[in-house]
Formats: C-alpha cells, structure tokens, sequence
C-alpha cells in the first residue's frame, strides 16, 4: 500500500482487490435475483390461481408444462431443505436449522474461501501479505450485506418476499462469516510478523494495527452477545448495547481500511439511515392521534391489559390506526410499565373485528410487568368482578412479517402449540371470511397483478395443543364462529370443510418447547387408542367423559395432570387422563368452566374434537395430502420440537408419495414460526 491508501500491485496474473470485491458481489447479487424470480413467479401462480378457481376445480393443480415443472423443482428443494436432524444428549434436546438454510451458509462461506484465496498459495509464506490484504477486503465488502439483513424495513425482502425476522437468521451468520474472514486477515498478518518476532512492535507502536485489533475485538464480541442463550438473558439490555457496539465498530473499522474502500462503511450506514427514517415515518403517523380523526389525547393507541390465567395476558387496542394482514406482528411498547423495551406479539385478531389484539405469555421483563399490571387493573383473574381499566397509552411500530397468501393452497394443515395459537387462528379466519366474501379485493403493487377475492381451498384442517382446558377460552368465540359460518356454507352448497381438534396436554414439547418430540411413533403399543369401530353411544358417553375430567383438572396445576399419549385416530375411543385421583381433595371447579349449578360446561362447540392426549403430527398432515386436489400447505407455530417435527414429518410424506417423481402426488409448502425473539 502506498501511504496505506493506495493500491497495492499484486503478483501478474493475480486478480485485483477491488476486482476480487466485484466477484463476490456478483455471487450474492445473482442469488438475491434468483430469490426475487422466484417471489415474482409465486406471485404469478398466486394470481393465476385466485383467478381461475371460478372456473376451474383444483386450481390448485399445475396445468402447464411450465407450471408441472416448476412445481417438481419446487418438491425437490423441499423435502432437501426442509429437513432437520433431531439431536439430543443427556435428555437436552437440541434443534438444528434446516438443511436448506445451512446449505446457503455453507455455499457463502465457500464463496469467502474461494474469493480469499482464488490464485494464491496460503503454503507461500511471499503470498501471505496478498493474502492478508485480500482478506481484509473481502471483509469490508459484506458489511453491507449484514446491515441490509438486519432492517425491520428489508429492501432484500420486500424483492424475495422473505420478512425481516427470516433474514435475522441469516443476518447473525453472515456476520459469523465475517468474524471468520477477519480471523483470516488478521492470522496472515500476524504469522507474517511472527516470522521476524515483529508481533508486539506492531502492536505496540503502530496505530493501523491497534484500531483494527479494536474492531475485530468489537466485532467478536457482537457476535459472542448474539449468540441465542446470551441474547435471551435479556433482550432489552441486548438490543441497547448491539447498537452502541454497532456503532463502535463501525468507528474503529472506518479509520482501519483505506480511503478507497471506505465506500464499504458509508455504503450500510446509509442503508441504515434510510431503515430508520422509513420506520420513524411509520411510527409517527401510527401514533400521533392528530394523524387520525377519531383519536384524542396525544398518542393515537390505548391498550387495555386482561389476565386471562395464571401465565397469560390479553392486550387489547380497540380502533387502531393501521391496517394488517392475517399472520403479522408488531413491536408494542409501553414505557410507564416496561420503560425503554418494546416487544414483538403476534396480532390475533383480523382488521375487521376493529381491534388488535394479541394473548401473550408472562416470561421476564416486560411481559412480565405487562402480567402484573392486569392483575392489578382488574382486581383478580378474568372473572372478577372489580372496576376494569380504561387502559393505558402505548406506541407500536409494525405491522411486520409476510407469508405467502394462503388462500392459493387447495388444502391447509394449521398446527399451534399453546400461544402459537395467535399465528394460525387469524389465519384460518381469514380463509373463512374468503369462503363468505365478506374480504375486500387485495390490490398488488405491480399493475395489473390485482388480486380477485376468493379462494382456492377446500379444506382446513386446525388443531391446537394446550396444557389446559381453560386456555380454549382464549378463542373460544371466535371457534365457535368458524364453525357457524362453515357450516352455514356447506348448507348453501359450497364443497368446504373445516375439522377442528384441540388436544390438551401437559407435555412441554407441544406448548413451551422444554422438551422434544422425536419421531412421529407411538411410545407405548399399550397406550394406543381403543377400536374406531366403537358405537356412536360409546363414544359419545366416553366424550362426555372426557369432557367432565378435563373440567376438573382445568383449575389445578398444570402438574395435576400429563396426557401425554399420542393419539394415532381421533374417532378412537380414548380414556380420558384423569389425574385428579393423585391429588385427593385438591381440585376446585373453575367459574370459568362451571356453570352456576356446579355442572361442567363446554368451552367450546360440540363440533370441535377435545382430546386427552397429543397430536400425531405426521398422520394429521398424511391424512389431509391423500385428499388434496392440489398443493396443499402446513402452517406450524410453537415451539422448536413441535416445528421439528412438523417440517420432518412433510419430508417423509413427500417423499413416500414421491411428489417429486412425477407420480401426480402434489406438492406440501411448509411455513414455519418457532417461538422467541427474531
């Protein structure tokens, strides 16, 4: 380098530094392109298939030898990518990613190693100078990559219809990838000067040195803190110092790389500037009330706080500002309960009920804090009688998140563990109200792309896990409503179905992710469910059984009783879990599940199946894909063992019906949500 600025001349025949920055760029360029043709066709097929469902029966069903083939590819990449191996050790479960995320990680940091050491000998103790160099830059070129991973308002996904909280994943591994690369740039040099002992006099006196060991040292340390259990202690106090030592860093690496290649810092600091402007926009006019005409006071939003259970709050703002879609989030915050925090929740409701609404569970901090405040405001748990409050000023910022439309789909698979209830519920309701017409038409932003109303799916299949039976009551209206309206549309002729299941159960695995669910099998041949040819008398007898038991349980521990068989046929006779008998005298019928003359009430329509037990996640899933007419789709949200399984269990279905052999089996697109932080 000439004055450390200029260029430094390679050996003949070797690539150029910026060069080398230009290949890598064309790699992640065309990748990025390649994931934007692939929004745009299923943008395409989404339309053509919302549009033809009038006309045509199973639209859901390529036609076309473009559309057969694209399909193909598509059961080829998924049952590759969707797979994920169970791993456990000492009764610790641990939950790898996907195949297919961890390929696109391997391919980058292949791509790093390749344009690191493309025409150079690392065994040439000459070339490790070049190599230094090379590494370096290569190093500063991702840091815009890293930045456009990290913004809540995604340019890469609003091209490849991926949501922020998607790309988080791979926000924090590029970033691995960068800690690897300059590990690379700084153990070249560092060799190179050990030759001649030259280390500690570099260190010492030379200022180019010192301020890149401080950003490398920045750098591993915003790693080492993002790093899931580390992030998880806190995720206030995490958010609040990865932007101060953001910030740091990017100090410490502008006054390390040479002029030329300080592009590469005001490059991301301007994608992070036009990110922050972009949400302040939003968050100004989401929140100041002079912006919408029904609002008074100074903020536009007042939240009202419910204890709904001993764990769990409802959070309601009636009237709000902005719209959302079925399956999005935001970012709520209210700083006189939980200062200086604002936390991601999923909205349960739909922009037609007028309201948001979002179930959250009680951890640590903020909803923590959000739990107290509505036991306080309502003098006890739900049925209390005390003066309810009139809530309190909150901002949000949101909505966020995309999925792809459902209503394309010929059959979809909805699987919830606890909370998780609040992604797939709206979801449902939103093909509901398709089937009724009641949905304005979606408009797109690329002309002539205007969506029609309506829906391509037939049928709906739901089940939701919960450890108790009360939690049903979170949704018991809105339940009840989809089954009322389905059948309102069946009597007017429509070929619609809806089957509901709720299983309730004590097992962590299904509801708050302390454990797994390993395989799809019966644990126990003697705790399989008896014959389905039992007579309907039998059945009815025994449900109402069931219904009686699990009344009783409802109000105790969540310990009292752990139904935690796997139910291989619904129609089975199955002996309800009464573990009350353990506990003698402990029970106490619950006012919520009770009604005033001591005798159990259902908590939801006679046409929702309750079962004692847990899903068989893989024949729920089997049984849907041998009577779908087209491309079906599972929706998944809970925690990581149930997600595990549900992705594993498409693999295997897939793959036994050969969807990808051209068999005339269709595809199964799975979208997943996990529980925790972005």
């Amino acid at each position: 380098m000439d004055s450390m600025g200029g260029m430094m001349t390679m050996a003949p025949g070797v690539p150029s530094l910026f060069y080398m920055q230009q290949i890598f760029w064309a790699f992640v360029g065309t990748a990025i392109g390649v994931a934007t043709i692939a929004n745009i066709l299923n943008r395409i097929l989404y339309h053509q298939r919302i549009s033809s469902s009038r006309n045509v029966s199973g639209a859901a069903k390529p036609r076309s030898f473009f559309f057969q083939a694209h399909a193909t590819t598509s059961a080829i990449i998924r049952e590759f990518s969707y797979y994920s191996k169970p791993l456990s050790f000492r009764n610790r479960h641990f939950y790898l990613p996907p195949v297919g995320p961890v390929m696109m990680m391997v391919g980058y940091v292949v791509l790093i190693v390749v344009c690191v050491f493309y025409r150079l000998d690392p065994k040439d103790f000459l070339q490790w100078e070049d190599i230094g160099y090379r590494s370096g830059f290569i190093a500063v070129c991702q840091m815009p990559l890293i930045v456009l991973l990290a913004g809540k308002r995604n340019i890469i996904g609003f091209f490849t219809g991926v949501g922020y909280e998607r790309l988080a994943w791979l926000h924090r591994w590029v970033a691995r990838a960068l800690l690897f690369t300059v590990f690379i740039h700084m153990g070249f040099w560092f060799s190179e000067w050990a030759k001649y002992d030259y280390v500690g006099v570099k260190v010492k006196t030379d200022a180019l040195t010192q301020r890149g060991i401080a950003a490398g040292s920045v750098l591993l340390w915003l790693v080492l803190s993002s790093v899931a259990p580390i992030r998880k202690l806190s995720y206030e106090f995490f958010i609040v110092q990865h932007i101060i030592s953001w910030l740091g860093f990017f100090t410490a690496l502008y006054f390390h790389v040479p002029e030329e290649n300080r592009i590469w810092i005001w490059l991301p600091l301007g994608f992070w500037a036009f990110d922050r402007f972009i949400r302040a926009v939003y968050l100004i006019y989401a929140n100041l009330s002079v912006l919408h005409k029904n609002s008074t006071g100074f903020l536009s939003c007042r939240a009202t706080f419910e204890p709904l259970d001993e764990s769990h709050t409802r959070i309601t703002i009636t009237n709000p500002p902005i719209t959302w879609t079925a399956g999005q989030h935001l970012f709520l915050a209210c700083h006189p309960l939980a200062p200086l925090s604002s936390h991601p929740f999923t909205i349960a409701s739909l922009p037609e009920d007028g309201k948001l609404e979002f179930v959250v569970r009680a951890k640590n901090g903020a909803t923590r804090r959000f739990f107290k405040y509505a036991e306080k405001a309502y003098s006890g748990l739900p049925t209390a009688t005390g003066r309810r409050s009139t809530g309190r000023s909150v901002l949000i910022d949101g909505p966020y998140a995309t999925i792809r439309p459902l209503r394309q789909f010929d059959s979809l698979v909805f699987i919830a563990g606890s909370t998780g209830a609040t992604f797939t519920m709206p979801l449902m309701r939103d093909i509901v109200q398709e089937w009724k017409g009641t949905k304005p038409t979606t408009s797109s932003r690329l002309p002539g792309l205007s969506t029609p109303a309506g829906a391509v799916t037939r049928h709906i299949r739901f089940v939701w896990v919960v450890k108790r039976k009360a939690a049903i009551e979170w949704f018991a209206s809105q339940l009840d409503q989809v089954v009322r309206d389905v059948e309102g549309l069946r009597n007017e002729g429509h070929d619609i179905a809806v089957d509901i299941s709720i299983y309730i159960t004590c097992d962590d695995a299904l509801t708050s992710g302390q454990s797994s669910i390993m395989d799809g099998a019966p644990r126990d041949t003697n705790k399989q469910n008896g014959s389905s040819d039992s007579s309907p008398e039998e059945k009815k007898a025994l449900t109402k059984n069931i219904e009686e038991t699990l009344s009783r349980v409802s109000s105790s521990s969540t310990k009292d009783c752990c139904c935690t068989r796997l139910i291989t046929d619904e129609n089975a006779i199955t002996p309800p879990c009464d573990c009350v008998s353990r506990r003698q005298h402990q029970q106490q019928e619950s006012a919520s599940t009770t009604s005033s003359f001591g005798k159990p009430k259902r908590v939801a329509d006679t046409r929702i199946n309750l079962l004692s037990g847990r899903p068989h996640v893989s024949n729920i899933i089997r049984k849907t894909a041998e009577v779908a007419l087209g491309e079906m789709a599972v929706v998944v949200c809970g925690p990581p063992g149930l997600v595990q399984c549900a992705r594993n269990a498409v693999v295997a279905i897939s793959d036994d019906r050969a969807v990808h052999k051209g068999t005339g089996a269709q595809g199964i697109y799975v979208h997943a949500e996990a529980f925790g932080y972005a």
